[in-house]
């Protein structure tokens, strides 16, 4: 076995890896539907202020899996961690050989790397913990839950009392003079929310890095959904994005909630969200709707009850402390 650079400009090479991406997923979380590979490749590709760095593990010409490690200009310290490994050649060691392949492509100032993973039950999380993710030296920092909606059977409701506000919804993109707001409020969102060991710190989108992300779920054949809340005077006071997935049969995803400290207990939270899925409904090609939150957020919690989430999966976030190289 052979590891080394998977680049992401490689054609033939990346849609290896998101066909091994998508089997990998499928197998262990059955019922998982992706984007597509087209749409996964853009991803990959997209200028969007991640450093992405691949390896790849080979047999000859055939690629076994690989892994991949992301840090964003805005948290230098970080690397997120990922690896997928085709079923076929699972439990010969080579997800543990990828991880550590990407941990040491990772930049200088990383001092921390962070991974994710998604079961159908505590226990399986557990054992992945058990079996995989400790060895190589990562413990659990935080755990979510993922819900999801029954679109088509969901029926839009009282949004609640929003007296002194305004909402409203808006494809593809806020009206421009509101983006900077909403970039500030995207910036907050992991930030204040409870996240275990985490500690986030706030990173707000520019008004150019915003349009670039509308740009690129365009480009994949998605749809973004947002619903704001305006207060008297006219600042964004609450925001939701819902992304709408190119293909009917996957789920559309919330990109995140986050209603302003000072704006809080007027329930914008419930407002807008629920104007985001009113609003999805009406579109009349998505039919089911995820999202998350940590264990400890027990405000969206009560949300997504109350519109009508139900519990589908468990995450769990991992953290691995580590030195700077060459510290």
């Amino acid at each position: 076995m052979r590891i080394g650079s998977l680049s992401v400009f490689d054609d033939d090479a990346l849609r290896a890896a998101s066909r091994i991406e998508a089997a990998a997923n499928e197998k262990a979380r059955p019922g998982w539907q992706g984007i597509g590979v087209e749409a996964r490749m853009l991803q990959w590709r997209a200028a969007d202020g991640w450093s992405k760095n691949l390896r790849g593990a080979w047999e000859g010409s055939s690629l076994l899996g690989f892994s991949a490690s992301m840090t964003h200009h805005s948290a230098p310290d970080t690397s997120w961690i990922y690896v997928w490994v085709d079923p076929i050649h699972q439990s010969r060691s080579i997800g543990s050989a990828l991880v550590s392949a990407a941990e040491e492509i990772s930049p200088s100032s990383v001092k921390r790397f962070v991974s994710s993973a998604y079961r159908g039950t505590s226990a399986e999380l557990g054992a992945l913990e058990q079996e995989f993710v400790a060895p190589l030296g990562y413990h659990v920092a935080t755990t979510e839950t993922v819900l999801e909606l029954d679109l088509d059977s969901w029926t839009p409701w009282c949004q609640g009392a929003t007296r002194g506000y305004e909402v409203s919804t808006h494809v593809n993109g806020v009206p421009e003079h509101l983006r900077k707001q909403v970039g500030q409020i995207k910036g907050l969102v992991d930030a204040q929310a409870p996240n275990g060991e985490l500690g986030w710190s706030e990173s707000a989108v520019s008004a150019e890095e915003y349009a670039q992300e509308i740009t690129q779920w365009i480009a994949q054949g998605s749809t973004a959904i947002e619903s704001i809340a305006l207060d008297k005077h006219g600042d964004v006071a609450a925001w939701t994005c819902l992304v709408v997935a190119p293909a009917p049969e996957s789920p559309s995803n919330i990109d995140g909630t986050l209603v302003l400290r000072q704006h809080r207990g007027h329930q914008l939270g419930t407002a807008v969200k629920a104007a985001s899925l009113d609003a999805a409904k009406r579109l009349g090609t998505i039919h089911r709707v995820r999202t998350s939150s940590d264990h400890q957020n027990t405000w969206m919690h009560a949300i997504n009850e109350k519109i009508g989430f139900v519990p589908v999966e468990h995450e769990a976030v991992y953290q691995k402390k580590c030195s700077p190289l060459g510290g």
